[in-house]
């Protein structure tokens, strides 16, 4: 038998993770560690998705690629939606032409919104800037709810969305972002495959939007992630299943800054994510 089938059936069963974050968005390791820490817990397969962002792709399928781990090359995209939409961009090619200049442009208003709530919170009385890490450029506004934290003024990153940056609050200010259909389009230009992350977040009506995204060209729900019961599980696989989609799993692996969330931890042996595993498996690699 062909070898490369044989060791695509041996790497259905193994753990993935395609729902990861590192320090070029607001994960706390550097994309080298983020994928040395995914092999530790076992995963052979998994997605850097840092947010507007593909900084750390290149440094990560450097390691992958030592570690003979797959890897795909991809990135998570806030829409412009009433309620929370985030859409990964899994397996694109980064080089893309037109996927690089949106995210060219992305990352500028994300930094110019970045710099307009730090003013907001100084000119309130909380002067974050000396607790700042990393990029302010790639922050993200976690990044922002953890300078709060160290700074003093909230006692964990809870609070200080509470307290912060939540719509009301001092440090609140957004900017506008690409449309659902603009994102998709956009990955699908990239040879990329989009993905509705943690899709019950801001308590959407999931059967009424994921056929709309599919009307769009969405290719997959994310159906196993941490913010996600059991039940919400069995949902969206439900409706995955009616509309052809692919049922994904990722942790949203923040490193230090979410400490309890471990890579591949939502990852199970179970025939709708050996299908997805397959799907990714069969795709060319990418770079």
């Amino acid at each position: 038998m062909n070898p490369t089938i044989n060791q695509t059936i041996g790497r259905e069963r193994e753990p993935f993770d395609l729902h990861m974050h590192s320090s070029h968005s607001d994960g706390s390791d550097l994309p080298q560690e983020v994928v040395r820490r995914a092999l530790e817990r076992g995963v052979t397969m998994l997605a850097l998705t840092d947010h507007d962002n593909v900084n750390g792709v290149p440094a990560a399928a450097e390691e992958a690629q030592r570690l003979g781990v797959r890897f795909l090359p991809a990135i998570e995209m806030d829409a412009e939606w009433p309620h929370e939409m985030h859409i990964l961009g899994l397996d694109i090619d980064i080089t893309e032409p037109t996927l690089k200049t949106a995210l060219e442009a992305a990352i500028r208003r994300r930094g110019e919104r970045n710099e307009e709530i730090v003013v907001r919170l100084a000119n309130a009385g909380y002067d974050i800037r000396p607790h700042i890490r990393g990029d302010i450029g790639e922050a993200t506004r976690l990044n922002l709810a953890l300078a709060l934290v160290y700074g003093g003024f909230a006692q964990d990153a809870r609070e200080a969305f509470a307290k912060f940056l939540r719509k009301g609050c001092p440090g609140y200010y957004t900017v506008m972002r690409f449309t659902p259909e603009e994102i998709i389009r956009l990955i699908k230009g990239a040879g990329g495959v989009p993905v509705w992350a943690h899709p019950m977040n801001g308590h959407p009506d999931v059967h009424a939007l994921a056929p709309m995204l599919k009307e769009l060209g969405l290719m997959g729900l994310e159906g196993y992630h941490p913010s996600l019961s059991a039940g919400d599980s069995v949902v969206l696989t439900s409706i995955a299943r009616q509309l052809g989609l692919l049922v994904t799993c990722g942790s949203d692996y923040h490193g230090e800054h979410r400490q309890d969330v471990v890579p591949g931890q939502t990852w199970q042996d179970i025939p709708v994510l050996r299908e997805c595993r397959a799907f990714f498996e069969a795709r060319p690699v990418k770079g």
